[in-house]
């Protein structure tokens, strides 16, 4: 074969190479908008599924070629699949975190930034890298291998990215809610003020307040305020602030519905807490409120009956979704999910799980089926009974009674 058959042939072989290269990136891409998509509508297996079927893709094309000249001589290729690499091992552990597999979520960062050429990978990540190092330490945490310490000071630290990622919003949340939690309510306020400076949010912060006070005030009164500790009056005077101003905003229709619906239970704790400083009269009202908004919060959540309570996975043909048999309105994705919060963390910065719940969740479910049928003999009786169930949740359920309103 002459030097031009040669030639010819080797351009053969790079056009096919290149063709092969140009096929697997645009199925690469193809995933991610997949990706993007699922996880878009809380379908955070198969989100899990195209992350994992992209690496994949990714590292086959990279064990192929790397000894390839016509690859490893194309800097950008190369690079374009590293990139893509590192950035689908990010995203899917920003999934595991979410799907609450913490171990799961705390192997692929170790895998990200304990191995291999860390510099590269710092520069490739470094937008996304302070939410996945806050992650990682409250994956730590969660399995009881972390230190608390660390985790307030990298929260305080998210802070100074302000402006500058998508994800910093949803990072400080998460991290104050968490906070509460493990009852750092110090810390959890400075990410709440920080967070309504950045949109205005002040469920966080009204939140942290309101369980500072569960938590470490225990004052005797009956329905009037004797003496409180003076700095229990400042967190009263801020917790009236946020939560009058969340209470107008709801009762004026102007209430953002991608807040968590968990804010209408924290609405509702606040009112019952001030019934017991009302007069007689005020006192009814006050209540027949906090009922309201315990029944607004159960009926955003009938919306999504399909979603797991504890990871918002979305019911489908293979993801079968698991029914409480107490209430048989809260769904769950798995029985670890559902062993999980079934007495902590089921919502979002309270220390109470399904258990006390689920009652109320029953009596709901029954007293809106005897309405939705047209029952008049059980409506009132079912109704009288739900009123019921939430007042002893938000006394006892919540711990009001024992920790807010000894004698």
């Amino acid at each position: 074969m002459g030097k031009k058959g040669k030639r010819s042939r080797r351009k053969a072989v790079t056009a096919a190479v290149q063709a092969s290269i140009v096929a697997v990136q645009t199925k690469i891409e193809e995933l991610n908008v997949k990706f993007e998509e699922s996880w878009h509508i809380n379908l955070s297996s198969q989100a899990a599924d195209e992350l994992r079927e992209g690496i994949q893709l990714t590292q086959r094309q990279l064990l192929k070629h790397e000894s390839s000249s016509t690859f490893r001589m194309n800097l950008p290729t190369w690079t374009w699949f590293v990139k893509s690499k590192l950035i689908a091992y990010s995203n899917l552990m920003a999934v595991e975190f979410d799907r609450r597999n913490f171990e799961g979520a705390i192997q692929i960062y170790e895998n990200l930034f304990q191995k291999g050429n860390i510099k590269m990978k710092m520069e490739i990540l470094s937008d996304v890298f302070p939410s996945l190092q806050l992650q990682y330490h409250e994956a730590l945490l969660r399995q009881g291998k972390g230190n608390i310490d660390t985790f307030i000071t990298l929260s305080k630290v998210r802070i100074s990215y302000g402006g500058k990622d998508d994800n910093l919003e949803g990072d400080l949340f998460r991290s104050a809610n968490f906070l509460r939690t493990t009852k750092h309510f110090d810390a959890a306020i400075v990410l709440g003020k920080q967070l309504e400076e950045l949109n205005a949010d002040i469920e966080p912060l009204a939140t942290s307040y309101l369980e500072q006070y569960l938590v470490e005030y225990y004052p005797k009164f009956g329905r009037k305020i004797k003496s409180l500790p003076e700095s229990f009056e400042n967190i009263f005077i801020d917790m009236g602030d946020a939560f009058g101003n969340m209470v107008e905003k709801y009762n004026n229709g102007g209430f953002d519905t991608s807040v968590d619906p968990e804010t209408l239970l924290v609405l509702a704790q606040w009112i019952y807490l001030l019934h017991q400083f009302s007069s007689d009269d005020k006192e009814i009202m006050m209540k027949k409120e906090a009922i309201g908004f315990i029944e607004d919060y159960l009926d955003l959540i009938s919306k999504v009956e399909t979603h797991c309570r504890t990871c918002t996975q979305t019911a489908t043909e293979s993801e079968v979704q698991l029914v409480c048999s107490g209430c048989r309105v809260a769904c769950y994705c798995s029985i670890d999910h559902q062993r999980m919060t079934w007495k902590k963390e089921a919502v979002k910065g309270m220390r109470f799980g399904h258990e006390v719940l689920c009652p109320v969740m029953k009596a709901y479910r029954k007293w809106r089926h005897a309405n939705h049928n047209g029952d008049h003999e059980r409506v009132s009786r079912l109704r009288r009974r739900f009123e019921r169930e939430c007042l002893y949740l938000l006394s006892d359920g919540m711990g009001l009674k024992d920790k807010c309103f000894k004698k």
